[in-house]
C-alpha cells in the first residue's frame, strides 16, 4: 500500500546548487553596500541584488574582481532568492561584446 501511495506522490522540484543565469546590462553598482542593479535582457525589467563572499568574477575566460562592474556592461550572473534573506549572485561573468546584427 506505501508503494502505490508514493508512486502517486508528484515529483519534487529541487533548488539548483548553481542558481538560474540571468543576462542583462548593469544599470548601478553600489561597492560600498555589494550591490548590483541589472536591466534583464529577457523581461526588460529591473533586479537588485547582492554579491557575497564566495561570489566569483570572471572576464574573459580568468577569474578577477568586483572591479569589473562597471555601468553598461554586460552580464551573466548565476542568481540564487533563498527563503530567507535577499537575493544574491554566486558568480558574475562578463558576457562578450554583442555583435551588430547583419542582414
Amino acid at each position: 500500500m506505501l508503494i502505490f501511495l508514493v508512486s502517486w506522490a508528484p515529483p519534487a522540484s529541487a533548488l539548483t546548487m548553481r542558481g538560474r543565469p540571468i543576462t542583462g546590462t548593469i544599470q548601478e553598482v553600489d561597492v560600498k553596500n555589494h550591490k548590483i542593479t541589472m536591466l534583464r535582457a529577457d523581461t526588460g525589467t529591473s533586479i537588485t541584488f547582492s554579491w557575497i563572499k564566495r561570489t566569483t568574477f570572471v572576464a574573459r575566460g580568468t577569474m578577477t574582481d568586483a572591479r569589473i562592474l562597471k555601468k553598461g556592461a554586460h552580464f551573466v550572473v548565476s542568481h540564487h532568492v533563498p527563503f530567507f534573506g535577499k537575493p544574491f549572485v554566486t558568480r558574475v561573468t562578463l558576457a562578450p561584446a554583442l555583435s551588430a546584427k547583419t542582414g
